[in-house]
């Protein structure tokens, strides 16, 4: 069963992503190269946050920057919930203030939002699946013959035991989350756009914190609450987050869209 559900699960994340921006491009009859402009900033994005989280990491750990234990998990959830907000939505602020600034509607802010977390969800879904082959494979594998050094077989054997001894439903929260994660990343969006858009700088700096919070909540209440009650809180959110995509979509002047070869300009 949990060979299913994570099938299930990684299916989710590759093709919700899909579906989810096809339904977009054609109810709103825009172009899916919105969508490609929100993936193509989230990967933008990450190539300078993924180094940051590394480097401060390795400060932390070599002794150059400390805090107190007490400190330590409230303190990491604090600055990666920060970083994620500060790198994302920065980038999508430059998105939308110079690739698209001719995008002033509320379709266009959630079919960016779907390319952003979309994208996220799908690149989660390549390396889920490659998680997945590498359990079935090596659950009844000699892992020396595998070529895993010595002094990494026990290692990589619990963390293979600990993979088929997890819950069924385990295998299918991976996708549940990046749903989740898609709705958060459409309220961000049509914060930004609105933030450009109409000058409303205060909302580029609520999509910046509420992002932040979402993603500290989740690190920080993880290891003390587990995977389905984290899985509860982030839906709560996630809820929170469509019913402010919805409240916001009145505030945006409704016209018809920008002609996409002038929006993407």
């Amino acid at each position: 069963m949990l060979l299913v559900a994570s099938s299930l699960g990684v299916l989710i994340m590759l093709v919700a992503p899909i579906v989810l921006v096809i339904y977009l491009t054609r109810k709103f009859s825009l172009s899916w190269k919105l969508a490609l402009a929100g993936a193509l900033t989230f990967i933008a994005s990450q190539v300078l946050h993924i180094p940051v989280v590394y480097g401060l990491t390795a400060l932390f750990q070599n002794g150059t920057l400390s805090i107190p234990t007490a400190w330590t998990a409230i303190f990491n959830a604090i600055v990666l919930g920060l970083l994620a907000g500060i790198f994302e939505e920065t980038a999508r602020w430059i998105l939308f203030k110079f690739s698209l600034k001719n995008a002033k509607t509320w379709a266009e802010g959630v079919l960016v939002g779907a390319g952003h977390g979309g994208v996220e969800a799908f690149i989660l879904g390549l390396l889920s699946v490659l998680t997945v082959i590498n359990m079935v494979v090596m659950r009844n594998a000699d892992l020396s013959a595998l070529g895993i050094p010595a002094e990494q077989i026990e290692l990589t054997r619990q963390q293979v035991d600990a993979f088929w001894s997890s819950p069924a439903y385990m295998g299918f929260l991976g996708g549940l989350e990046r749903i989740f994660a898609m709705c958060l990343h459409l309220s961000l969006s049509v914060m930004v756009l609105y933030s450009v858009a109409f000058k409303k700088p205060m909302w580029f700096w609520i999509a910046l914190f509420w992002h932040a919070l979402v993603d500290a909540v989740a690190v920080y209440l993880l290891p003390i609450v587990g995977a389905l009650a984290i899985e509860g809180i982030i839906g709560v959110f996630a809820a929170i987050s469509i019913w402010i995509v919805f409240t916001m979509r009145p505030w945006f002047v409704e016209a018809e869209p920008a002609p996409t070869e002038a929006v993407l300009q």
